[in-house]
């Protein structure tokens, strides 16, 4: 049985840290396949979203928000808006 982890890395420093320390697992067994962003586009046709959905789905930061906090800040900024006059 194999195993994947994909990483997305916004930083270059960190990301040339990671890859040697990978780089050491490389004896054994462990395979680094570099992927890079080649689905970046101003505007996607049909077929180049038919091709590529499950890396343009997976690219998405929604994930890492917090809705909680997204909440609470609109409700203070309602709440003040409302009662500060």
């Amino acid at each position: 049985m194999s195993y994947k982890i994909v990483l997305n890395v916004h930083n270059k420093d960190i990301l040339d840290k990671l890859l040697w320390m990978l780089k050491h697992f490389e004896n054994e067994g462990v395979k680094i396949i570099h992927h890079e962003k080649e689905y970046e586009q101003d505007e996607w046709d049909d077929e180049y979203v038919e091709k590529h959905w499950r890396e343009i789905a997976l690219s998405t930061d929604s994930a890492d928000l917090d809705d909680d906090e997204r909440l609470y800040e609109a409700y203070w900024d309602y709440y003040y808006e409302k009662y500060s006059n």
